[in-house]
């Protein structure tokens, strides 16, 4: 019930925000609620996955880019995630998560998640990273397809950084 709570509220901000360029970092500002609170009291694992879930909606409608997934009837899966928690979120701290494309390439996109204690921005908490795609009723719809279709235009994918490329073994073979 929290996460949908969250989304709504997602959903209501978001509007009231300026858009996004889609290479542009997206901050969303939260606090911790018992109801993230873990037995050994503090924000458990998941639902760090849960608010990167919402933040990346976030991003899609803040870079005026939803009305293109619902238009076409698309969902975004994760394929992946890649997650390193450093420190702990305790009970009522507020936190900041941004989120970004780092890349895309032909099937995936590539998303970096980093979250922030309120009180200290300069050292992430949290970093994670994760992939997602598109799809529709065909099956997989090619970022090809996606990034015009969503951004209205045609957009060249942020470069390839070697830790993108190490964490999710791009150079390795298929």
């Amino acid at each position: 019930m929290l996460a949908l709570i969250r989304l709504l509220k997602t959903f209501l901000r978001a509007a009231r925000l300026p858009t996004l360029d889609p290479h542009a970092t997206c901050v969303t500002q939260w606090r911790v609620l018992p109801g993230d609170i873990d037995a050994f009291g503090h924000m458990n694992n998941g639902r760090y996955q849960s608010l990167m879930d919402i933040a990346r909606v976030d991003f899609l409608l803040r870079c005026d880019l939803f009305r293109g997934v619902v238009r076409n009837r698309w969902v975004a899966p994760v394929g992946q995630a890649h997650i390193h928690y450093r420190r702990s979120l305790k009970p009522f701290e507020r936190f900041e998560l941004h989120t970004r494309i780092v890349h895309w390439d032909e099937r995936w996109f590539y998303f970096q998640h980093d979250f922030y204690r309120a009180r200290d921005p300069g050292r992430p908490v949290c970093t994670a990273y994760v992939t997602t795609l598109f799809m529709g009723r065909e099956g997989v719809v090619g970022t090809d397809v996606v990034v015009p279709a969503l951004a209205g235009r045609a957009l060249a994918p942020p470069p390839l950084g070697p830790d993108v490329r190490a964490i999710f073994r791009l150079d390795a073979a298929a």
